[in-house]
């Protein structure tokens, strides 16, 4: 609307030009501009009048063609961007925020850390409920983690059931307050089917700059994730914090692969 707006005041100002470029062309016969005027003031009023309306109305409908456009391109962007099942960031866009931040780390020396979020035994959840149902527990899983990002922090979906999460800024421990924050958000979460309460616990792990030094976005994120399968290996449900010595952070329960109210957890296969 506002864009329609702008577009129809341009055509109101581009549509002086006919009145005054007739009376141009008369000077340049002969007739001096006051004399042409009071000659034919209908005429120069009927050329500013309908040449403004004309414009107006045209400049109106191509602002509010250009505003549809823009706002399709910034879908586009939006979805270029965008996980379609969780509506979290997606991988392409994780990685390459990574690099830039790696990139300002390097320049002003600000840590960086990365949180790599495994959902535990989800494969149980496939094969007992389907993948309809597997969809269902991604997202109620990725709308836990988004409740518990803070801003300034970016969440993503990096495939499968493995999340992210960059957090500028971040020492380990203070990345791994944030990881902790996102796993017990997990482990309240609960996704209803045929009366049952699925409810899936997640393992995390964590990197940061502040301790492992200048290092680079490939090597960063491949010490999360050897942080993740440290957490896996020692039971699942815990977040661990990448570093020359591994720290463990938390663990909440024993290693259930999922829980519901008739179905009982199994292991993973």
């Amino acid at each position: 609307m506002r864009q329609g707006l702008v577009r129809g005041m341009q055509g109101v100002i581009l549509a002086q030009g006919a009145p005054l470029g007739w009376l141009l062309i008369r000077w340049m016969q002969g007739s001096p501009p006051a004399a042409e005027l009071a000659s034919a003031p209908a005429l120069y009023l009927y050329m500013l009048v309908g040449s403004a309306a004309v414009l107006a109305g045209a400049g109106a409908l191509i602002g509010i063609r250009e505003a549809h456009l823009l706002s399709l391109n910034e879908r586009l962007q939006e979805l270029a961007i965008t996980d379609a099942l969780t509506n979290l960031r997606n991988a392409r866009y994780f990685h390459a925020r990574l690099d830039e931040e790696i990139a300002e780390h390097a320049r002003t020396g600000r840590p960086l850390a990365v949180v790599v979020i495994d959902i535990d035994h989800f494969k149980n959840v496939n094969d007992t409920y389907g993948h309809v149902v597997g969809d269902d527990v991604l997202a109620n899983t990725a709308a836990a983690i988004a409740s518990a990002t803070r801003q300034g922090e970016t969440a993503a979906r990096l495939g499968g059931e493995e999340f992210g999460l960059l957090l500028p800024g971040s020492t380990g421990p203070t990345a791994a307050e944030a990881a902790e924050r996102a796993r017990r958000a997990i482990a309240l979460t609960a996704t209803s089917i045929n009366g049952d309460s699925i409810r899936i616990t997640a393992s995390a792990g964590v990197a940061s700059t502040a301790e492992l030094g200048d290092v680079d976005a490939q090597r960063l994120a491949r010490a999360a994730d050897d942080a993740l399968y440290a957490a896996k290996a020692t039971g699942r449900n815990r977040t661990i914090v990448a570093g020359p010595d591994p720290a463990f952070v938390q663990s909440d329960a024993d290693d259930a692969a999922f829980v519901t109210d008739d179905v009982p957890s199994r292991t993973a296969t």
